[in-house]
């Protein structure tokens, strides 16, 4: 009964092993190495030969690492290599031929793994990417900067509502905004008083645009920039609404309900400085609510656009590097 028992389990122990066998040429130059992955799992046992087929070629090393660089076994200048090795730890193992003979040279490799496991060791692989930098080089790279550019700027009279009512003259008045392409926002500069010399020295110093610009370059916060600019003087007052479409522009003109934008809209306003927000289309609605007097008005209009330059920039330029690393697959 002693044999039988022996017998079964040794049927159930090798049947529960999987091996596998591998064999192959390599050919070798001369002073050079191939590499040979070999996966394993722990207590596995990997029986390796290595044998020449040119016979004079005796100057031979052979490498066996645990992946990626921990040396197991080195043999060096011999001609035949053969081992039986049992693996200690799960991973992947790096078999190094070098042919260190003056010519080349065919090798036969034959390895065969029992593996521990029903199953066999297999090798999987991941990508990974290794980024290094080459010497900084010059180029061409475009920026984007901030131009504000006055589209219009000039003065105008108002008549009083009485005078505009009875004698037939304006006491409203729309001005068009016309906005270049790459308009980012604008702003429209506005003064009014009933001395129209005051109007003239005021409208003849208006360099806002220029302004905006030199805050711009200096400091990149445009609403920083934008607080810094003294708005000009201003003595009397006057109502002014921006209007987003042409029905309520026609409304306004015929004195008639309309809609504004509320946010820059102004009543009661003598001079300031007013941020609106890019559109298609607005048109600025003026008037005079004063009954009695009328009133000067002068008024710039900026556009702050958007535009691309060339500049020259140095640039380390990456260097991506890909490759794969082997790994055992469970």
């Amino acid at each position: 009964m002693k044999p039988t028992f022996y017998l079964i389990i040794f049927l159930i122990v090798f049947t529960t092993q999987a091996q596998t066998s591998n064999s192959e040429i390599l050919s070798i130059a001369s002073n050079e190495e191939k590499e040979v992955l070999i996966p394993a799992y722990e207590n596995d046992v990997i029986s390796i030969t290595i044998t020449p087929k040119n016979k004079k070629a005796k100057k031979n090393s052979f490498l066996l690492y645990q992946y990626p660089n921990k040396l197991l076994v080195k043999i060096e200048d011999e001609k035949v290599f053969s081992r039986v090795i049992t693996i200690s730890k799960d991973g992947i193992y790096k078999l190094v031929i070098k042919n260190t003979n003056s010519k080349a040279s065919d090798y036969q490799l034959n390895y065969e793994t029992t593996s521990t496991r029903k199953k066999k060791p297999q090798i999987g692989y991941k990508v990974k990417k290794d980024t290094t930098y080459g010497f900084p080089t010059a180029q061409l790279v475009d920026k984007k900067i901030l131009e504000s550019i006055s589209i219009q700027n000039e003065k105008f009279y108002l008549n009083s509502t009485s005078n505009a009512f009875l004698k037939g003259g304006k006491n409203r008045i729309i001005v068009p905004v016309n906005l270049p392409k790459n308009t980012r926002e604008w702003y429209y500069v506005f003064t009014a008083s009933r001395e129209e010399n005051d109007i003239k020295n005021t409208l003849s110093s208006f360099n806002f645009a220029s302004q905006l610009t030199k805050f711009i370059k200096e400091d990149d916060e445009i609403q920083g920039a934008v607080s810094n600019l003294n708005p000009p003087p201003g003595a009397n007052i006057c109502d002014i609404y921006v209007l987003n479409s042409d029905q309520d522009a026609e409304l306004f003109k015929e004195k008639e309900d309309f809609k504004s934008n509320l946010e820059g809209t102004r009543e009661n306003f003598k001079s300031g400085i007013v941020k609106m927000s890019s559109s298609d289309k607005s048109y600025l609605g003026i008037r005079n609510p004063d009954n009695i007097y009328g009133i000067h008005i002068a008024i710039e209009i900026i556009a702050l656009v958007e535009k691309t330059e060339k500049i020259k920039k140095t640039v380390n330029i990456p260097i991506i590097k890909t490759y794969q690393i082997p790994y055992l697959k469970e």
